[in-house]
C-alpha cells in the first residue's frame, strides 16, 4: 500500500471523525489586516533558514480541522507572551490552495484572531504539502532552536497521547533555558 493512498485515508477518517469546520470565524471586537502569504514548500525551506538564530514555532492549521481553530487563540496568546523574549511565530495553513473560498475565509479568520505574525498557505497540493511537511495530520506544531534544527515535533498523529499546549509552552522554555547557558 503506498503512503499516499495511506495517508489520504488517515485524513479522509479525521475529517469525518472530527468533522469539518466551516461556518463563521469566531466574532471578536475587530479584525486586523494580516497577511496570508503563498509558499510552495521549496520556498518555505528558505523562509526557515532566513530564521535561524532565532527559536521559531510553526503552528499548521487549516479551517477545516476544528481542533486547530479552536486551540489556534491560544498561539496568539504565546506570541504575544513570548516575542518580547525573542521567539518568532508563524502559521502554517494547510487549507486547498485551489478554493478561493477556503483561502479567503482563513484570511479573515486570521485577522479575527489578530494573528500579527508571519502567517503562510502551503502553495502544494493539499496531500503532497503534507508529506513533504512530515505530517501525518494536524494540529501540529513544530519548534526549531536557534540552529535551525526541528527539535520538537507536537501533532495529533496518535489519538491516545495528543499534544497540549502546556507541551508548546514546555518545549519554548526548554529552548529558551537552553540559549541563555
Amino acid at each position: 500500500m503506498s503512503r499516499s493512498f495511506v495517508f489520504f485515508g488517515l485524513a479522509l477518517a479525521v475529517v469525518v471523525g472530527v468533522g469539518c469546520g466551516g461556518g463563521a470565524p469566531p466574532e471578536t471586537e475587530e479584525s486586523v489586516e494580516v497577511s496570508l502569504t503563498p509558499v510552495t514548500f521549496e520556498q518555505w525551506q528558505g523562509e526557515l533558514a532566513a530564521l535561524e538564530g532565532q527559536i521559531v514555532v510553526v503552528d499548521m492549521w487549516a479551517t477545516w480541522c476544528v481542533p486547530c481553530v479552536e486551540r489556534f487563540p491560544k498561539m496568539v496568546e504565546l506570541f504575544h507572551e513570548y516575542s518580547p523574549r525573542g521567539v518568532t511565530f508563524v502559521s502554517m495553513c494547510l487549507d486547498d490552495r485551489e478554493d478561493a473560498e477556503a483561502v479567503a475565509y482563513a484570511r479573515e479568520f486570521l485577522g479575527k484572531q489578530k494573528a500579527v505574525f508571519a502567517n503562510y498557505l502551503m502553495d502544494e497540493i493539499v496531500t503532497e504539502g503534507f508529506v513533504k511537511l512530515d505530517l501525518l495530520g494536524i494540529p501540529a506544531v513544530y519548534v526549531y532552536a536557534p540552529d535551525g534544527e526541528r527539535r520538537y515535533k507536537l501533532t495529533a498523529d496518535d489519538p491516545y497521547n495528543q499534544f497540549t499546549d502546556e507541551d508548546v509552552e514546555s518545549a519554548i522554555e526548554d529552548l529558551l533555558a537552553e540559549s541563555s547557558l
